[in-house]
C-alpha cells in the first residue's frame, strides 16, 4: 500500500476479462483523485509502460500470467525502473517472475475459458481490497474526495415522476 501511496502514477495493465477489471481499478482511484492510466489497447500499454518512471507503479492484471502482450509491457517497466504489482492466479508464471509483488486471488479456473467468470470476480475482489486499503490510509481526504465526485442521481419518487424526467409524459 506505501507504494501506491507514494506513486506519482498508478499504470493499469490488463488485456481481455482482466482490462474490464483494470478498468474498475481506474474509475475507483479516480474518484479519489490519485493519479492513474489506463489504456484500452495493447500498443498503447506497451507505450505507457516504456514511458513509465522510477517513482511509478504497474498495477497488472492477469489470471494466466502467461500473456505476452502483458509481458511485453513488464519487461518495460522492470526496465524503466518502477515497481510493479501483479494480480494473478496462485503459480508460478512469467509475469510473477517479473513482478516485485504478486497478489494472488483465489480461482478455480482453467485457463482455457468462457467468459472468465469465477478469476473476474476474484480480481475485481482484490481491485475492491486495495481501494479500500488505499482510501483508509487518509480516511479524512479519501471521504472529502468522494463526496466532491459524487454524481447526483434524480431521486424517483413514483413513476410520473420518472415519465416526466425520461421526457415521456
Amino acid at each position: 500500500m506505501d507504494l501506491m501511496c507514494v506513486a506519482r502514477n498508478i499504470c493499469l495493465f490488463g488485456i481481455g476479462s482482466s482490462l474490464c477489471v483494470a478498468r474498475d481499478a481506474y474509475l475507483k482511484f479516480l474518484r479519489l483523485d490519485k493519479a492513474c492510466v489506463l489504456n484500452d489497447d495493447w500498443h498503447s500499454q506497451l507505450l505507457q509502460a516504456r514511458n513509465m518512471r522510477p517513482e511509478d507503479v504497474g498495477l497488472f492484471i492477469s489470471y494466466s500470467g502467461q500473456t505476452e502482450e502483458l509481458i511485453k509491457c513488464a519487461e518495460a517497466v522492470k526496465k524503466s525502473g518502477a515497481k510493479m504489482i501483479l494480480i494473478t492466479r496462485f503459480a508460478a508464471s512469467a509475469l510473477s517472475d517479473l513482478a516485485d509483488y504478486n497478489l494472488y486471488v483465489a480461482a478455480n479456473e482453467s485457463l482455457f475459458r468462457n467468459g472468465a467468470m469465477s478469476s473476474r470476480i476474484s480480481q475485481l475482489n482484490m481491485i475492491d481490497i486495495l481501494y479500500t486499503a488505499y482510501a483508509n490510509t487518509d480516511y479524512e481526504r479519501s471521504m472529502a474526495r468522494l463526496c466532491a465526485t459524487h454524481i447526483e442521481k434524480p431521486n424517483y419518487k413514483n413513476a410520473k415522476e420518472v415519465k416526466r424526467y425520461a421526457g415521456t409524459e
